[in-house]
């Protein structure tokens, strides 16, 4: 169980870092000298600090910093611009508020995603807090201002410096449209890009160059039919009756996988919830106890279980890709008849020792699987211990390794 652990968690991590992809954009020097390059596309959450890039697929690899590029834009995905001036890093995390009102500016060189372009521009800086930039035409980018403080000191009291709104005031003062936005504006990318789209696109032509713009991000939604193999380990009822455990079986499982896929990271991360039906045996199994005093026996018994998890997804190209994930079961019902395990001497049942009716947070599962056209998938998961019974002790861990067999109807 351990190796295979190891071997996927190592299947997981250098598929990570085989899959990114150099993709076609520009660099501009420091010289203002423009260059057609390949760029190493990391779907970055967070700004870049560097980025990676080459000539052309035989080329040497070269690294880009704010002190060596002055913008560099990857084709139909996202522009950055490097911004050699103030950011207010003050804590967004309210434990860590300051009590005074003023941005604290700290003298930076960044990179700024370009989120809106036209005659006003609109960028982004994002780490573990997040600022938003401008500029008009050829000026210099500026600060929105936007700061959480406590006020007077008091942490039940918590203030809002909004100076950014008098900024856009100004900055859209000859645009009657944008006027209009602006107290209903909030300090995120959303609701700031707004206002400045509507201005662009009444102060200009449309004419920007769209071709370095990000195209538009949305959560997707696949839903899958699994059905499935488990093979179950030997169930063995341990700090109990000595016992060689009901025979290892295998069984039928069919789930229905919901997956949320996030919009981020090129799309690779996804939540997934998959309510599954399992049934471990369908018929009274018995066995008896080492001494061959006693008879244990276990009517059929089958569960409905709601694991939650996480996916990760490597692009081998456009139709084809691999994944790994990690579930947690937050609920397990059982739905076979059978209430207990019975034990008992020359036909006379003297122990109940009972099942589980729910259970909530019992067992895990790991699984890596391919999937083809987005419609196709196979997977392989490993399901860890899982107590059936009511009490932690005894306890009767059930144990699975399956196969699933998917198809995405939308």
């Amino acid at each position: 169980m351990k190796k295979t652990l190891s071997a996927l968690l190592f299947f997981s991590i250098a598929s990570f870092y085989a899959q990114v992809k150099f993709e076609k954009g520009y660099i501009i020097d420091q010289n203002d000298t423009k260059k057609e390059v390949l760029i190493k596309n990391k779907g970055w959450v967070s700004n870049p600090d560097n980025f990676i890039y080459k000539t052309d697929e035989n080329s040497t690899e070269d690294k880009g910093t704010p002190a060596t590029i002055k913008e560099f834009g990857i084709y139909n995905d996202s522009k950055y611009v490097t911004y050699n001036g103030d950011i207010d890093y003050s804590s967004d995390d309210i434990s860590n508020f300051s009590h005074t009102k003023e941005p604290k500016f700290v003298k930076s060189s960044v990179f700024l995603k370009e989120l809106v372009a036209g005659n006003k521009n609109l960028y982004t800086y994002k780490g573990h807090i997040t600022r938003y930039f401008y500029s008009e035409s050829d000026s210099a980018i500026q600060p929105l201002i936007y700061k959480k403080y406590l006020f007077n000191g008091n942490s039940s009291q918590v203030a809002t410096n909004e100076q950014y709104l008098d900024q856009l005031k100004t900055i859209f003062a000859d645009n009657s449209s944008a006027q209009a936005l602006v107290d209903r504006t909030q300090y995120t990318a959303s609701s700031l890009s707004k206002i400045f789209k509507t201005y662009n696109g009444k102060s200009t032509d449309g004419s920007t160059d769209q071709s370095f713009t990000e195209s538009k991000k949305k959560v997707k939604f696949n839903l899958n039919i699994r059905p499935g193999i488990n093979f179950y380990a030997p169930l063995k009822l341990e700090e109990s009756y000595r016992n060689p455990g009901f025979s290892s079986k295998s069984n039928f499982r069919v789930g229905v996988e919901a997956e949320l896929v996030l919009p981020f990271n090129k799309n690779k991360w996804s939540v997934i919830v998959e309510p599954t039906y399992s049934q471990y045996t369908n018929k009274k199994t018995t066995i008896r106890t080492d001494d061959n005093l006693y008879n244990i026996t276990m009517d059929s018994y089958s569960s409905i279980s709601v694991p939650v998890g996480i996916r990760y997804s490597m692009f081998l190209n456009e139709k084809s890709r691999i994944f790994v994930n990690a579930s947690i079961s937050v609920l397990n019902v059982r739905t076979s008849s059978a209430s207990s395990i019975d034990v008992d001497y020359d036909n006379t049942v003297f122990d109940k020792i009972a099942l589980a009716s729910t259970q909530s947070f019992r067992g895990s599962s790991i699984g890596a699987g391919f999937t083809y056209n987005n419609k196709f998938s196979v997977e392989a998961r490993l399901n860890g211990n899982t107590n059936v019974l009511y009490k932690d002790l005894p306890h009767a861990d059930l144990k699975s390794f399956s196969l699933i067999l998917g198809y995405n109807i939308f």
